[in-house]
């Protein structure tokens, strides 16, 4: 850090970055901190430069916003650094948030009042939940978070306030087993849970970094399934090595929209599934139906399989081994017969000849955005219709500045599928250009 940075400065809150950050000055350079609003000054201590300014630390408020309102955890920095802004402004700032990276990314909106809709459940929504571990005054190991920005320092926390309630009481009660059993905090590297509304169970995996660990059976009550796996301390903390101790299953079931889905532990899944029937709804209620649909990204087949009937023809494809089988699963659990899943990754397979079957294509990417090579051969082909639902704008956003070469926008709708967060869901609806089908 810079010599000519004290240690502690204040900073006036000019704006949100695209990250959920407030973006202040200081010394002529751009000052990003989480828990700073528009409007407000704060104080902050400098972290670490960035390429376009400084990333600092949040110390107090010196002039709060008159919308402010207290955190409801301490850890909320690391989980939803959010939480200081009620929810009808959460919802201002996050369409406000989408406009702005459209028109600084794509040089334009793709139009002038998307709307956002919010959620019913602003607390305790999270299916999933990824536990780093510290320890307490007792030595004994405590859940904990990463502080954001760091890779070393954690928060302890006992629950965590956008967790689902039943993942907060399982890993409370596994904190418990581990603490009765005098394991060592330096024996643990991660705790993954996952819960199903559907049926109101947990699924857990524990990875762990010594591969004599001992196993540890019944440690919650709810969990439909628990999983000991060891993980080399050499690799990222879920990388698993081998799988020490299996009891129950490696799946949940989980329903949205009327669609019964099997996902397993270790696959993508949406994280607030009684939220995302309301893209699902949307897309049902504008889509153009009939002919072929192609889904891209398609996970264990949430979307795709959600618009089979509005469809001759449904093909999925999903580079996740697993989550490709679950969708075959799925398939055949809804009885959905006009739909096939090819496993692989959507950049390897022979999209040309795919999408030339195609009357549609949705793309429902990670938050990376769409492979380069993806964007190539929507815009080679250029279907009719073409679908980009994204829980990250930003890259949305970056991959629109090329369709829009080819494409215009019917609708555009925002969700608040993530309170508490800066994150959104953002759903594109597009149509081919007319003057393109002259060439």
């Amino acid at each position: 850090m810079s010599k000519k940075l004290p240690p502690r400065f204040e900073v006036k809150i000019e704006k949100f970055s695209f990250a959920g950050e407030g973006v202040g000055r200081y010394g002529g350079r751009e000052v990003f901190v989480y828990g700073g609003l528009p409007g407000e000054t704060v104080s902050v201590r400098p972290l670490k430069k960035r390429r376009k300014g400084i990333t600092a630390g949040f110390l107090e408020v010196i002039k709060p916003a008159a919308a402010r309102r207290p955190a409801v955890e301490d850890h909320f920095f690391s989980c939803s650094p959010w939480q200081i802004i009620p929810e009808e402004l959460q919802l201002k700032y996050k369409q406000e948030l989408a406009e702005r990276m459209f028109r600084e990314l794509a040089e334009k909106s793709p139009q002038s009042d998307p709307g956002i809709v919010g959620g019913e459940r602003f607390w305790h929504y999270r299916n999933k939940m990824e536990f780093s571990f510290t320890e307490n005054k007792s030595g004994e190991p405590s859940l904990a978070l990463h502080k954001r920005g760091s890779r070393y320092e954690c928060w302890p926390l006992k629950s965590c306030a956008i967790a689902h309630e039943r993942i907060n009481e399982s890993a409370g009660e596994i904190i418990k087993t581990l603490a009765a059993r005098n394991i060592k905090r330096e024996q643990l590297k991660y705790l993954l849970i996952r819960y199903s509304y559907f049926e109101d169970k947990c699924l857990a995996a524990l990875f762990v970094a010594d591969e004599n660990f001992p196993v540890l059976s019944a440690v919650a009550p709810g969990l439909t399934g628990w999983r000991i796996i060891y993980s080399d301390p050499r690799t990222p903390a879920t990388v698993t090595t081998k799988v020490l101790h299996e009891e129950g299953r490696d799946y949940l079931i989980e329903e949205i929209s009327g669609l019964k889905l099997k996902y397993y532990f270790d696959s993508f899944f949406q994280t607030n599934p009684p939220a995302f029937s309301g893209p699902l709804d949307y897309l049902k209620d504008n889509i153009r139906p009939g002919g072929t649909l192609i889904d891209l990204y398609s996970g264990v087949g949430t979307i795709g399989l959600s618009l089979a009937r509005n469809f001759e023809r449904v093909i999925s494809l999903e580079f996740d081994l697993r989550a490709s089988e679950a969708a075959r699963f799925n398939l055949s659990m809804n009885k959905i017969a006009n739909a096939e899943v090819i496993g692989g990754a959507a950049e390897k397979q022979d999209l040309p000849v795919i999408l030339s079957k195609a009357d549609t294509v949705i793309v429902d990417p990670p938050r990376t955005g769409l492979h380069p090579k993806v964007t190539k051969a929507i815009l080679a082909k250029a279907p009719e219709n073409f679908i980009y639902i994204s829980c990250n704008p930003l890259t949305q956003a970056r991959d629109f500045a090329f369709l829009k070469k080819k494409y215009r926008v019917r609708r555009w709708r925002l969700f608040d599928l993530y309170p508490q967060t800066p994150h959104m869901e953002s759903v594109l609806i597009m149509e081919r250009e007319r003057w393109w089908k002259i060439f």
